[in-house]
């Protein structure tokens, strides 16, 4: 959705946050890929057939300092979106809001937030609910995510933009057994060199410094969840303001944003 005269006051903060949010997921996405964090293992022998193996993560580039007021900006305009259609519905009349849900005990409580706006509106608007859509646990739907991350912002305090260990594996020489004492896995990451895992091997014959292998995979995470939700949330938004503006959820072939 580019932004152009013709476009609405919901519409132009949505193109924007999802101008913002395209940003951080190809920065993001860089950062990931071009080794900012380098991973190095330490050995020791406590017997003749044992090996302890410690890993290290060191980071070699920071990131960059813009990414936690980038992803608020994003948010906020995403959130705000949804709040410039409803006051669009009502005519501009009173005070409104886009209301969002975790529980029907929520949505019964009385509320003038969508005073003059048209029913077709509100039913598309409650159609949209976190507890309606993922009943189960409606807290992690993204418009309830949406939903966390603008109070916090708005609120808070700057998102939290951290590193942590995705995953680690172990390669390994023939006949070896062993385990990770220390599991790497979800481990937060710093500018410190810092230990991430320990591994313990044995065999009945002598192990090779060479017949270890640890690997290890990095991700950023914002609030500790992967940024790829971001894109989640614009699928949302995106769904909702096509159904508030026509009375219909978008085609499932129509061209989404992201």
């Amino acid at each position: 959705m580019e932004d152009s005269p013709k476009q609405n006051s919901a519409e132009r903060k949505f193109a924007r946050g999802v101008e913002q949010v395209r940003t951080l997921l190809t920065e993001v996405s860089s950062y990931e890929a071009r080794s900012a964090i380098a991973f190095s293992s330490e050995l020791e022998r406590p017997g003749p057939n044992e090996i302890l193996l410690r890993s290290f993560a060191t980071e070699r580039e920071a990131q960059p300092e813009h990414w936690p007021l980038l992803a608020g900006e994003a948010v906020q305009n995403l959130r705000s979106a949804l709040d410039h259609s409803v006051y669009a519905a009502s005519g501009g009349e009173g005070r409104t809001q886009f209301p969002i849900y975790k529980s029907a005990e929520d949505a019964a409580r009385p509320s003038s937030w969508l005073k003059g706006v048209p029913e077709a509106t509100v039913a598309a608007i409650e159609h949209s609910q976190p507890y309606r859509l993922a009943p189960q646990k409606p807290t992690a739907e993204p418009l309830y995510l949406l939903r966390e991350l603008s109070n916090a912002d708005k609120h808070r305090v700057l998102a939290t933009v951290t590193t942590a260990v995705q995953h680690e594996a172990m390669g390994i020489g023939e006949g070896i057994e062993g385990h990770f004492e220390e599991v790497a896995t979800g481990r937060p990451l710093g500018p410190d060199r810092r230990q991430i895992s320990l591994y313990r091997a044995t065999r009945e014959s002598t192990i090779g410094a060479d017949e270890l292998e640890p690997m290890f995979a990095y991700e950023v995470l914002l609030e500790g969840m992967r940024f790829s939700m971001l894109k989640g949330i614009v699928d949302r938004v995106f769904q909702i303001l096509a159904e508030v503006e026509t009375g219909e959820p978008p085609s499932p072939f129509a061209p989404y944003p992201l």
